[in-house]
């Protein structure tokens, strides 16, 4: 499945955000977050892909914005799926995964792991490290100094 990416960047211009960013897509791909991404040459499913702003822009600041929004809405689905299997199956039913599936939920253990953001496919926002940015607390870390920080957008596949 393809992501829209967003990495948090320390630079001192947009050259030097485009080759953080992908220093830290290539920690990615290594971690096995990601499987792959579209280099900056190639075409991407997205607009301005590649194209560096500053943290401290409207654009900057409407992307992340929209990063976390995602990561929120992701979240909301993923408790819902969580909450019902705690309701309606004990530890070892969890644990075997032995689930009646329920329309409009998707009752797996996976679940679980995804509720914690740190994985590719419900974290849509890194830093200038590649650790996940899960939550408003660690974002808002971020834009206290937003000066120097940068915004790149990347199309990956997991």
């Amino acid at each position: 499945m393809h992501y829209l990416v967003r990495v948090i960047v320390e630079a001192d211009n947009a050259d030097e955000a485009k080759g953080q960013a992908e220093n830290v897509m290539d920690n990615l791909i290594e971690w096995h977050e990601f499987d792959w991404y579209t280099p900056p040459s190639s075409e991407s499913r997205w607009d301005e892909c590649w194209q560096p702003v500053r943290l401290t822009s409207k654009k900057g600041q409407a992307w992340v914005k929209d990063a976390m929004q995602g990561q929120r809405d992701e979240f909301r689905q993923t408790m819902r799926n969580v909450r019902l299997m705690l309701e309606q199956y004990n530890d070892e039913q969890i644990f075997d995964e032995e689930f009646e599936q329920i329309e409009g939920y998707y009752l797996s253990r996976y679940q679980f792991s995804r509720a914690s953001g740190y994985h590719a496919n419900a974290c849509q926002l890194f830093d200038n490290g590649g650790c996940s940015i899960t939550n408003q607390k660690q974002l808002d870390w971020h834009l206290k100094e937003p000066k120097g920080l940068w915004v790149v957008q990347v199309d990956c596949h997991n």
